[in-house]
């Protein structure tokens, strides 16, 4: 077959060429995040998966190796969660239908105290009247909310569904990688020529920053939350787990998680559970961020917090559920990227200012 020649036969094969492009993004659309998460994690991951080759493994048992646990870290607390939705709503509006809830009285030895004893009981008493009027409010609205909060199970069931398709993936990551990270590299070393390696090391520092020691403390803090939930055997511990999971991504935000939690506990009467709580969130959880985090950030990357929080928050609204890895890996990456072009472009300049004027001229010249 005789190639194009004409000019019009080059226009119908570049109009057919994008055409197909068009029809494969419509038919990967659907995936296409699902797709990009697993390549992130295959990415961040691949040094441990060359290690597990270097033993002797072939590519599909070391895939399998890397597949199952990462699967079982990323998928069971949100599954778990998931499956026990219904059951904690269908709890939590038996609750607030029971017999009034009544705060109990200050303790005899609290109005005892010196100086602050009396306005202490009061404040514990117009504590009770407002908790009250929320119970009240709350099972006003609690069909509603159970409702809604019915749909956003729905919702966290499908993507659950998603996260799974992108761990599937990943097992085929693992073991065509190889393959794929050459024509990556090549596709790369085109675009940006001798650039490329820097670019590459922007793009796994910053991958690292954000899935490691954002998103990796954040999932660390979650799980030894529900491990004190269980413990002290507070209702609905998966589904605080979770909610802990976003919060812990913002410092000191856990406090609207355990604090809480605590004074129900201490309005149930079970005050050694109360403490058990806040000494569990200060002394253990509230501290494991600032050990773990400086060890799986290096320190040659410093992400600003804000732009983190807008990742998390703004790719949670925009792609769902798998939108709070994607959210802050994307801009993160970007930042970096064009933090260091701008810093690589004022580099240039002061070496041309810097230059003598011969050698300027012979450079023009």
């Amino acid at each position: 077959m005789l190639p194009p020649n004409s000019r019009y036969e080059k226009l119908a094969s570049l109009a057919a060429f994008c055409l197909l492009l068009f029809a494969c993004y419509q038919v990967l659309r659907p995936f296409f995040f699902d797709l990009l998460w697993a390549a992130i994690l295959c990415y961040v991951t691949w040094p441990l998966y060359s290690r597990l080759r270097a033993w002797n493994l072939s590519a599909n048992r070391a895939a399998m190796a890397m597949v199952l646990p990462i699967g079982a870290l990323l998928l069971t607390p949100f599954a778990a969660a998931g499956f026990t939705f219904t059951d904690d709503i269908n709890r939590m509006l038996q609750w607030l239908n029971q017999s009034p809830h009544e705060w109990p009285a200050p303790p005899v030895w609290l109005r005892g105290l010196p100086l602050i004893g009396d306005s202490a009981a009061d404040s514990w008493l117009a504590f009770g009247e407002d908790s009250s009027r929320l119970v009240n409010f709350a099972r006003q609205y609690a069909l509603g909310a159970g409702g809604w909060l019915l749909q956003q199970s729905i919702g966290l069931a499908g993507e659950l569904m998603h996260l799974g398709l992108s761990i599937l993936v990943l097992f085929f990551f693992y073991r065509d990688g190889e393959h794929v990270a050459g024509h990556v590299v090549i596709a790369v070393e085109r675009l940006a020529g001798e650039r490329t390696q820097r670019i590459l090391h922007i793009v796994r520092t910053s991958l690292l920053a954000v899935v490691y020691g954002i998103l990796g403390t954040a999932l660390v803090q979650a799980l030894a939350s529900m491990l004190g939930f269980v413990i002290a055997g507070v209702p609905y511990a998966f589904v605080l787990g979770v909610f802990a999971f976003f919060l812990m991504i913002i410092p000191a935000a856990g406090t609207v998680v355990w604090l809480p939690i605590s004074l129900w506990l201490l309005a149930e009467g079970e005050t050694g559970w109360a403490v058990f709580i806040a000494v569990w969130f200060l002394a253990f959880v509230g501290t494991i961020d600032n050990w773990l985090r400086p060890l799986l950030i290096s320190r040659d990357v410093e992400l600003p917090f804000v732009l983190i929080v807008f990742g998390i928050f703004g790719g949670l609204l925009a792609f769902g559920f798998i939108g709070v890895f994607l959210g802050p890996t994307l801009l993160a990456t970007s930042y970096a990227l064009l933090l260091d072009w701008l810093i690589r472009t004022e580099q240039e300049t002061l070496a041309e200012s810097d230059k003598p004027p011969c050698e300027a001229g012979d450079d023009q010249a």
